[in-house]
């Protein structure tokens, strides 16, 4: 299948945007998760925009998928439930590339998804990256664009191109 693929990156740390925390009981963790309790949260917030990567993959294929050492999982959790997800890969020492963004569909428009985006954006930037980018593509939010250079993201390339199914 093809798609409209927008690919976004920062390459400075001062440019991530900061915003006030939502009045709502938040924390963010890097804990890992249990595999089911990874996927009920990738289900819960990537369902509605065809998110399919981990949910097709065995449970044994998504534990060693989330327990990789390059990878950091952040979660949002409001009311200690898990209601965001925030992905990271380290492709090298100078790049991280932001695989998964969301946020349960019931607590958008409080500005939670700017919110959790800039402290996931400020911990990936500890790592001292060059550069963190990313790739969406039409079928997910058709908030996202908006979203990502709201934090400090600029668009680099945009290409009509194969996208897995």
């Amino acid at each position: 299948m093809k798609a409209w693929v927008t690919y976004l990156e920062m390459t400075d740390p001062s440019k991530v945007m900061r915003f006030p925390a939502p009045a709502l009981p938040l924390s963010i963790t890097g804990r890992r998760l249990a595999v089911k309790d990874y996927l009920r949260l990738f289900r819960l917030v990537g369902d509605r925009v065809q998110w399919d990567l981990r949910t097709k993959a065995s449970e044994a294929e998504v534990a060693q998928l989330i327990s990789a050492h390059d990878l950091m999982t952040l979660v949002l959790r409001v009311s200690d439930v898990a209601r965001g997800l925030c992905e990271f890969r380290q492709q090298s020492d100078r790049e991280v590339e932001l695989l998964f963004f969301g946020i349960d569909a019931q607590l958008e428009g409080q500005g939670l998804g700017r919110y959790f985006l800039s402290k996931c954006l400020t911990i990936a930037w500890a790592r001292q990256p060059g550069r963190i980018w990313l790739r969406t593509d039409e079928f997910d939010s058709p908030k996202a664009v908006k979203l990502y250079a709201s934090v400090g993201f600029s668009i680099f390339d945009r290409r009509y191109e194969d996208i897995a199914d």
